[in-house]
């Protein structure tokens, strides 16, 4: 019986079994489906911080990732909240002329979904993978 070079390679499986990487994949999901159920990433980010401490890793990595994307979202809509607002009362002082600046919320709203989506992707390959996300 050889030392096989994959022994070594294979990560040692968390206490928790599966069930951590059933509800990092949950939360993931959450956050997918709330770009069209509202509510739905406020489940995902209180099971994250549910399971944060209890977890190993790679899972623990995992849900740190996914309260700071939370977050860093949380921060883009509001930021694109306050453009949209400026943009309408620019419009309404300007006569219809402000409405141009519309394009900014817009642009930043696609960015943060667009960015929100390969992050859930790329932590999902990871998980996956049983590799922890950085």
């Amino acid at each position: 019986m050889g030392f096989d070079r994959h022994d070594s390679m294979v990560s040692s499986p968390s206490p928790i079994g599966s069930n951590g990487n059933s509800m990092v994949n949950i939360v993931y999901i959450l956050y997918l489906i709330g770009f069209f159920i509202p509510g739905t990433s406020a489940m995902g980010i209180i099971l994250a911080y549910i399971n944060r401490d209890s977890s190993t890793e790679p899972y623990t990595s995992h849900f740190r990732f996914q309260i700071t994307l939370f977050l860093k979202g949380l921060l883009y809509a509001v930021a694109g909240l306050v453009l949209y607002l400026f943009s309408i009362a620019m419009a309404a002082l300007t006569g219809g002329i402000g409405v141009i600046l519309l394009v900014f919320p817009v642009l930043l709203m696609l960015w943060w979904a667009a960015w929100t989506i390969y992050s859930i992707i790329r932590g999902m390959s990871a998980l996956n993978r049983n590799l922890p996300i950085s």
